[in-house]
């Protein structure tokens, strides 16, 4: 390909990069949890307190990320960002007990160190881009929560450094942190496809009639 080539709709840059990979992990634990032994239908059954925060935290990223906005957002992008990542990861550390949540922290917290010590943009390698794209530029022409890699960069190594095969489904960088957020989702749906039902809390069915004598 030509440098400076794009193909865009192949690649996946400006905040969807996590998406894509926990894409793939969410087929994977439910691949995995189903050759365990595991049932789908037991994911309805998980106990996520504080679920709502995570989920706003979720849905602002979407809108921000949403071209429209992009286009428009400027300066603020980076503040909107950084918190409503922050909102997931209070979130997470409120669910810590359950099997894989912690995993999943600890990749949040090594995304969030390398995006706090630049200023709100996660470091993204022009040779990972390269490697994509066939350009060491990022394939986006507006706001995105990524900045390429260079000689002032905070933590490049926890970075966007690592690439899925050109060959798979929207290709895209990913960092170390992304990986281990991957591992931890594939514990976790792992782990719930496998745990039955809670049983009826005691007390809560009919009162037991008195013996007649």
């Amino acid at each position: 390909m030509a440098a400076g080539a794009r193909r865009a709709p192949a690649f996946v840059c400006g905040g969807l990069e996590l998406v894509v990979l926990l894409l793939y992990s969410i087929a994977a634990g439910v691949t995995v949890g189903r050759v365990l032994g595991g049932r789908v239908r037991n994911l309805e059954h998980i106990h996520f307190v504080w679920w709502q925060l995570a989920l706003a935290g979720l849905l602002v990223q979407l809108v921000l990320f949403a071209d429209p906005v992009q286009e428009r957002v400027g300066a603020e992008g980076p503040v909107i960002y950084v918190l409503s990542t922050l909102a997931v990861l209070v979130a997470l550390l409120r669910n810590l007990r359950q099997p894989g949540l912690a995993v999943i922290a600890v990749g949040a917290v090594l995304n969030l160190i390398p995006i706090l010590a630049n200023g709100g943009y996660m470091p993204s390698s022009p040779e990972v881009w390269r490697e994509l794209t066939g350009s060491p530029t990022l394939p986006v022409d507006h706001y995105s929560n990524v900045v390429l890699i260079g000689p002032s960069t905070w933590f490049p190594f926890l970075g966007d450094i690592f690439a899925f095969p050109r060959s798979l489904p929207m290709a895209t960088a990913f960092s170390l942190g992304d990986a281990v957020i991957a591992v931890g989702a594939v514990v976790f749906l792992a782990w719930a496809m496998r745990q039955p039902p809670a049983p009826a809390a005691a007390g809560s069915g009919p009162a037991p009639q008195p013996a007649l004598r």
